[in-house]
């Protein structure tokens, strides 16, 4: 596998000749990156281009890391996700698919969001037993209890408890 990346930005110029069914192999080590409005900590993994007649077919396999929100504590945490990938780019732009090749350039950048957005669990927890925050006073509850009256009375006994 050769690495021919800049910036999850990879030159495909030998792939542009060759007959179909070509192929090249690459490693993807990329740390830092900002894919659109997602800040990514590093992408890894191997990255596979087959020549097609209508461009180049890129299929992959990714580790990432990105930080998120918890739905319940509002903190943010260190989220890893496995992320699969085939995509087709071609040689010219088209409206099917939406992805080409740019002077020898394949940009994994808009494709690897929109699969890492794919992925993302709909309810991201920073743990499974996180407490959330206090409905009253909004303190975050995995940092301690709050002073807050947890105490609820369903208004219609509320007459009841006078006679206690």
């Amino acid at each position: 596998m050769h690495p021919l990346t800049n910036v999850l930005k990879y030159n495909v110029a030998l792939l542009l000749k060759p007959e179909v069914g070509a192929t090249l192999g690459l490693d993807v080590d990329e740390v830092h990156q900002t894919l659109g409005d997602l800040k990514v900590d590093y992408v890894r993994g191997q990255l596979l281009l087959t020549r097609t007649t209508r461009g180049v077919l890129a299929t992959g396999q990714f580790h990432t890391a990105l930080q998120v929100e918890c739905v319940r504590c509002l903190e943010f945490f260190h989220l890893e996700l496995q992320v699969r990938m085939e995509e087709m780019f071609t040689f010219t732009p088209a409206a099917d698919p939406i992805y080409f090749i740019a002077e020898r350039w394949l940009d994994l950048r808009q494709p690897l969001r929109e699969q890492i957005l794919l992925t993302l669990p709909i309810h991201s927890l920073c743990r499974l037993e996180c407490k959330g925050l206090c409905i009253t006073c909004g303190q975050n509850l995995n940092e301690g209890p709050c002073s807050c009256d947890t105490e609820e009375i369903d208004p219609r006994l509320a007459a009841l408890k006078k006679l206690l």
